[in-house]
């Protein structure tokens, strides 16, 4: 569901923050493997380009440099979830982004400079890399989820449900649905919906895990993380 609901979402959200003069930031490179030439054609300019290839490649090279297959990426959890393929997860995650060039890349623990669609190097673990969204300067993590968790970053994490069971299920965990897709919501209704919501918590309004006094926070290590 994350591709037909909450990503496409996510991706419009951006779209509409980016217009309005913010910065958006995307990152867990592992799950960009197969759909990086999308991202790659976004490119601002030919610096940016040269600069996401090798992005991909240097996670890519990392990968084999600890014998670990980038092809273990879907996870166990998300083929239960209905995500078949590396490709399926791949191009989830560039819907993340929306439709705006990409106007910077950004190294592990870069803050971000330019306005606009930025690129970071973290890995597709949920807490390492919300973690190093944090560090590069972002001030809220959106994080889409079709099956539930209860985790939180260092700054706001605004966890939004891909289905409508889920955000009934888990009320307490989830603080934006966007199941409601499913219901005939239109796409730039839901998005204007999350914008709304978004400078609420920007505006001091807590999200779920901040209400639980939740927070977390995981530094990228040695060795492969998927």
């Amino acid at each position: 569901m994350s591709g037909i609901t909450a990503n496409p979402t996510v991706g419009a959200f951006s779209d509409k923050l980016i217009s309005m003069g913010g910065s958006t930031i995307l990152t867990e490179v592992p799950e960009m493997f197969g759909a990086e030439e999308l991202l790659m054609n976004r490119c601002e300019t030919e610096d940016l380009f040269n600069q996401t290839v090798a992005l991909v490649n240097d996670f890519k090279n990392y990968f084999k440099s600890h014998n670990q297959t980038i092809y273990e990426n879907p996870s166990p959890g998300n083929k239960k979830g209905g995500i078949s393929s590396l490709e399926d997860k791949s191009l989830g995650c560039t819907q993340k982004s929306g439709s705006a060039p990409v106007m910077g890349v950004l190294s592990y623990g870069e803050p971000v400079k330019e306005k606009g669609l930025n690129l970071l190097s973290a890995p597709g673990n949920d807490l390492v890399a919300s973690t190093a969204l944090a560090a590069s300067g972002a001030h809220i993590v959106l994080f889409t989820t079709g099956r539930g968790t209860p985790f939180a970053s260092p700054v706001p994490t605004v966890k939004i449900s891909t289905n409508n069971q889920l955000a009934k299920k888990k009320q307490n965990w989830i603080d934006f649905n966007c199941g409601v897709m499913v219901n005939d919501t239109p796409l730039d209704e839901l998005s204007e919906n999350l914008l709304d919501f978004v400078l609420e918590i920007a505006s001091g309004k807590k999200s779920k895990s901040e209400e639980a006094g939740f927070h977390d926070m995981a530094i990228f290590k040695q060795g492969v993380t998927l």
